[in-house]
């Protein structure tokens, strides 16, 4: 019996922070690892506040200092407002727990995924950007590598795994037609950064802030990034932020 090629062991596709996390443990458990993101580079978007429980995973990955030493506002806590502006206490995350993990950072998400990528390559991962995935490679019902684009030629790479690390995108299921869309979370979101807004001091400076719309259909985020910007974001379902589908705001209900 031929034994079937294999370029690299495991194929992850996705350079977001769920594909260099997977490359990182895969490469520090001493596998050869192979990370494809069809991007140039980290781009701009959201999920800029971290949980707490980051700590371990940041710990595990061997990012911990770096964090530490990073430009990224500390985060203690989170406060809401109601939804007729009122203010609630302030939750601090040490006062449930007093432990280095209850202190976790706002980030700046090109800044923060490139660390990601640049740990895993330190921990013995490939690293490819502007690779394009454009198949998961199927034989006998197991997955058998990816076809991928690079610089403007296609080529097959054999793996004995493939990892599909592509968040909501849903690269495999929507290969293999399995992706279903819950119409309880068909949500929308409009963000931007801003310079020159107002925060808090000392320990609130990083303070995430969400505040409630009048009839709580929706609500707002206000997170403190370095330096002097902010980022300021709605989330809310489609059919309420998207007046007619055209995307104008200025058309919303109520």
């Amino acid at each position: 019996m031929v034994e079937a090629r294999v370029d690299v062991e495991v194929v992850v596709v996705g350079g977001g922070p769920a594909g260099a996390a997977a490359a990182t443990l895969v490469a520090q458990g001493g596998r050869d690892v192979l990370l494809l993101e069809r991007a140039p580079g980290p781009r701009f978007k959201i999920g800029e506040s971290l949980m707490p429980a980051t700590y371990w995973t940041f710990q595990r990955l061997g990012l911990l200092e770096k964090m530490r030493q990073s430009f990224f506002p500390k985060k203690f806590s989170v406060q809401f407002f109601t939804h007729d502006g009122r203010a609630t206490s302030p939750f601090y995350f040490f006062e449930n727990e007093d432990h280095p993990s209850t202190q976790t950072w706002q980030v700046m998400r090109e800044d923060f995924d490139r660390l990601l990528l640049d740990n895993a390559a330190e921990h013995g991962a490939e690293v490819r950007l502007g690779a394009n995935v454009r198949e998961v490679l199927f034989e006998d019902g197991r997955a058998v590598g990816v076809k991928v684009e690079e610089d403007g030629e296609s080529r097959e790479i054999r793996s004995r795994v493939v990892v599909d690390a592509t968040g909501q995108s849903a690269f495999l299921s929507r290969q293999l037609g399995l992706r279903e869309v819950d119409d309880c979370l068909r949500n929308v979101s409009y963000f931007t950064h801003f310079e020159g807004a107002q925060r808090g001091y000392g320990i609130d400076e990083g303070a995430t802030l969400i505040l409630h719309t009048r009839n709580q259909d929706s609500w707002f985020w206000f997170i403190p990034l370095p330096e002097d910007r902010v980022s300021v974001g709605v989330v809310g379902p489609v059919d309420y932020l998207v007046a007619g589908g055209d995307g104008d705001l200025r058309r919303r209900r109520g």
